[in-house]
């Protein structure tokens, strides 16, 4: 997951409480481990996958489940689940059908205010409050939506303050309370409104009930973060957790008084299972419902079992990506870059590694839907090693090159794809040595700049043309993973920030611009998008992609066969 500062956007009017698209008026380790994590909620009836129509059972690795953005970062799914935004974005049905959902990513409309209206200038936004009541029984106030941007801000470590600059980067200047109902934000120029919007919408919009937390604060701990990382019942979202074992499972009941309305499944039981391969047969024996971080192999083999669904959306934002840092030898030298982006086979890896769960659209990384935005005029990279020995020769090795490459032990899929480059670059001229890694000791490297290069799976949260533009190349930040620089490209994207609304077609040549320096300079090999990693039972429905790629448990359905 990746995040960046973000500029650009569009400066909507004002909001009818309708889903209306934002450039027009915007609205709102093994299958024994498996059954004892089961047999330890004995309890609860509804643990087994067939037991009824009202209870699900998840199946998902130990992402380290992180409650909210303020005490780190992790797994944030269950925590999305307790909490809730101001804005949301709507589920379309995706092309796949089975009822497969995906986000429209473009259009924000009501959950936690029911609705919003923008000034004449396009700067301050006034949001007015949805009657929703929290976990705790508290009402949603103006005061609450201020104190969380107070801790979001405030809190050493938390991931909000990069993310919302420069649209927000001064809550108690730019935030107001008009009264108990309302609240304003203002921010800096027009031109932030959609990506403003979307933000939003996403992980870092989340709303805390500041009652609750703050019979919690202590001199130690001014927000109550330390005590809210062990204690998630401080939310407006659909679920409170009833049962928390760090590690083990969480059990997760539904909310009558969801501002929404009640959710259709009542009992989510999340339960981690360390092998990819025991989750994906937990769905097909009919142990669970859903199974998270399913191999490729296991979601394809499974596809054309009637009883299972692997989801596939039509522009899933997840990429597996190469990133060739640009600090040191070789790929400080650009030819080198480009070569290796001709010596990377990408419809090999898409159908040998993803078995066909990929999709590659072309050599960028901006999804092709934004309105206004054309891909068109973009470098033509495919697999071809004769114009890569060509390029290494004209930068001056005509005898090839030799680099490292870096792979989390974390993500087996992106190993295999790390082996496939290997093989089929050494035709190129580049010898590739493989460095297999914890993933905690990836994490480190891939913000520090410290290997020649390394591949991953990654995405940006939030999906308007500019955030994407920047969320890999802000001068200095954590994403960065190229530790890449070019003035002529920050020109090209600056210039696109000027433009009031950031899916009209003039703001869409801008990005196109900026988006073909990048891709020219090669800092980033983009290989595919990647199709959820997920496998869902026939019986339920709503399984819906979202732009975090965490799913939203009140969406869900499920029939008793």
């Amino acid at each position: 997951m990746s995040a960046a500062h973000t500029p650009g956007g569009t400066p909507p009017r004002r909001s009818t409480g309708r889903w209306r698209r934002s450039r027009a008026a915007v609205v709102l380790t093994a299958l024994t481990a498996f059954a004892v994590a089961c047999s330890s909620s004995a309890n609860n009836p509804g643990t087994a996958a067939g037991g009824d129509s009202t209870t699900m059972t998840i199946v998902t690795p130990d992402t380290g489940i992180t409650w909210t953005l303020d005490d780190g970062f992790g797994g944030f799914e269950q925590g999305k689940n307790v909490q809730a935004t101001l804005l949301r974005k709507p589920f379309v049905d995706s092309p796949q059908g089975r009822g497969v959902q995906q986000q429209d990513v473009y259009n924000y409309g009501p959950y936690l205010a029911s609705s919003y209206d923008v000034s004449p200038d396009g700067l301050t936004y006034t949001f007015h409050l949805s009657d929703a009541i929290s976990v705790a029984g508290n009402e949603l106030t103006a005061d609450d939506v201020l104190w969380s941007y107070e801790r979001k801000f405030g809190t050493p470590g938390s991931l909000a303050a990069g993310i919302m600059a420069p649209s927000l980067t001064d809550p108690a200047q730019q935030l107001k309370k008009i009264d108990d109902k309302t609240v304003s934000f203002t921010i800096p120029n027009a031109g932030l409104g959609t990506t403003f919007l979307a933000l939003l919408s996403d992980l870092c919009g989340q709303i805390y009930d500041s009652t609750e937390l703050k019979k919690h604060v202590t001199p130690d701990d001014p927000y109550a973060v330390k005590w809210s990382a062990q204690n998630p019942n401080y939310g407006f979202g659909p679920y409170k957790v009833t049962d928390y074992k760090p590690g083990q499972s969480v059990t997760m009941t539904a909310r009558d008084d969801f501002v929404l309305g009640a959710p259709k499944v009542k009992t989510i039981n999340i339960r981690i299972v360390a092998d990819p391969g025991t989750r994906a047969n937990a769905v097909k024996n009919g142990d669970a419902d859903l199974a998270e971080n399913v191999t490729p192999a296991d979601s394809a083999a499974l596809s054309t079992d009637p009883t299972l669904i692997a989801p596939q959306v039509s522009n899933p934002n997840t990429y597996i990506m190469m990133p060739l840092v640009t600090n040191k030898a070789p790929f400080d030298n650009t030819l080198v870059r480009q070569a290796m982006a001709y010596a990377t086979p990408y419809q090999q890896i898409i159908d040998n590694v993803y078995r066909g769960l990929a999709q590659r659209k072309g050599p960028g990384f901006l999804l092709d839907d934004a309105p206004g935005y054309s891909n068109a005029g973009f470098p033509d990279y495919t697999y071809d090693p004769g114009k890569a020995k060509a390029l290494l020769a004209q930068a001056g090795f005509p005898n090839g090159v030799e680099f490292t490459l870096a792979v989390s032990a974390a993500e087996p899929d992106v190993r295999e794809a790390a082996i496939q480059i290997q093989t089929q670059a050494k035709a190129a001229g580049f010898t590739i040595t493989i460095d297999e890694m914890p993933a905690s000791e990836f994490a480190q490297q891939r913000t520090n700049h410290t290997s020649q290069a390394f591949i991953l799976r990654d995405y940006a949260i939030t999906l308007t043309p500019p955030y994407e533009l920047l969320v890999y190349t802000a001068p200095n930040g954590a994403n960065n993973f190229a530790d890449w620089y070019d003035k002529p490209f920050q020109d090209a994207l600056a210039t696109g920030n000027t433009l009031p609304d950031a899916l009209s077609p003039e703001a869409g040549r801008a990005w196109n611009a900026a988006e073909r320096i990048y891709l020219d300079q090669s800092p980033i090999v983009f290989i595919g998008q990647v199709q959820p990693n997920v496998l869902v039972s026939s019986k339920v429905t709503g399984y819906a992609w979202t732009s975090d790629n965490w799913i939203d448990y009140f969406n869900f359905g499920k029939t008793d066969s």
